[in-house]
């Protein structure tokens, strides 16, 4: 693990960062943030900064910090509007605490991070971090709004970009901002096209498997169509079929995912292409490597 000692220190960050107001629920937000996850965000920033050839400062752990509080206040809010009872493996928030203080512990993670925004020192990483949480809701609103109806690849992509891609837009170009080692507008990028890669991975293995996040073909249940959706339409008037055909369709030709992986493998690789101007090192290796798992590993199980 190249950034495991980095990911180490990050925990006592956020643990830190919830130390200076304690309140009735500070130790359930303090378990949630903690447990066990992916940490893809702030990985990834620290990969970036060692492939630039900076030390991890504490500017880049509270930019680390910040994210991984964003990215838990989106979940948090996300197990509300989705009435989920689990999170991580663990009883999620919303059903230990109810819908209310869930909202304000989510809330809480969001105030915090934005104060550890500040320790960055930089307006514009505040300002780009504010724009992309706006347009996060705005992918939110716009799903809702649009349940039950088919989207052109064009409005999915856009909605992924949204949901997904920002969150990596806005730790990725704060970055380049913050350390002025590496051009805004590649880093922006790159995260731009890996967040739309991350999304679609995220919906098409809804699609192929169940894990213990999601259930398998929840979005077509909740009448989200996503890629293998959409290109199933191509054959077959989706609006006119049933939730159970759609479902079999799915499953009887694996033409969708297949045309679904290679959507995934296209922005991959345009990620891949906007870090050309980084030396090659191991750390960038490494972020290509992670790029380059969103298609390679776990498709076709």
């Amino acid at each position: 693990m190249f950034v495991e000692k980095e990911l180490e220190n990050l925990n006592k960050y956020l643990v830190e960062s919830l130390s200076d107001d304690k309140n009735h629920i500070s130790d359930d937000i303090g378990e949630y943030l903690t447990a066990k996850s992916k940490r893809i965000r702030p990985t990834l920033v620290f990969l970036f900064a060692k492939a630039l050839g900076l030390e991890i400062d504490e500017k880049i752990y509270h930019l680390a910090c910040s994210v991984e509080l964003v990215h838990n206040s989106t979940l948090v809010h996300d197990d509300i509007l989705d009435n989920a009872d689990t999170r991580r493996g663990k009883v999620s928030l919303n059903y230990k605490l109810g819908n209310n203080l869930s909202v304000l512990a989510g809330d809480i993670l969001l105030a915090i991070a934005l104060k550890e925004l500040i320790k960055c020192g930089s307006l514009e990483a505040i300002d780009i971090f504010a724009h992309s949480i706006y347009l996060m809701c705005k992918g939110e609103v716009n799903q809702n709004f649009t349940i039950g109806k088919l989207p052109t690849m064009e409005e999915y992509i856009k909605k992924s970009e949204y949901k997904t891609g920002e969150l990596f837009k806005a730790p990725l170009t704060s970055l380049a901002i913050i350390t002025n080692k590496a051009p805004k507008e590649k880093m922006y990028s790159f995260a731009r096209n890996f967040g739309i890669a991350f999304q679609i991975k995220d919906d098409i293995l809804n699609v192929l498997k169940t894990d213990d996040t999601k259930p398998k073909m929840s979005d077509v249940h909740n009448g989200i169509y996503t890629a293998p959706v959409i290109y199933l339409n191509e054959d077959k008037q989706v609006e006119n079929l049933s939730e159970q055909e759609i479902i079999d369709s799915l499953n009887a030709d694996k033409k969708y995912t297949n045309k679904t992986a290679a959507l995934i493998e296209e922005y991959a690789t345009r990620a891949i292409a906007d870090i050309d101007f980084i030396e090659d090192n191991q750390y960038k290796q490494e972020i290509i490597r992670i790029t380059e798992n969103l298609y390679k590993a776990g498709i076709n199980e």
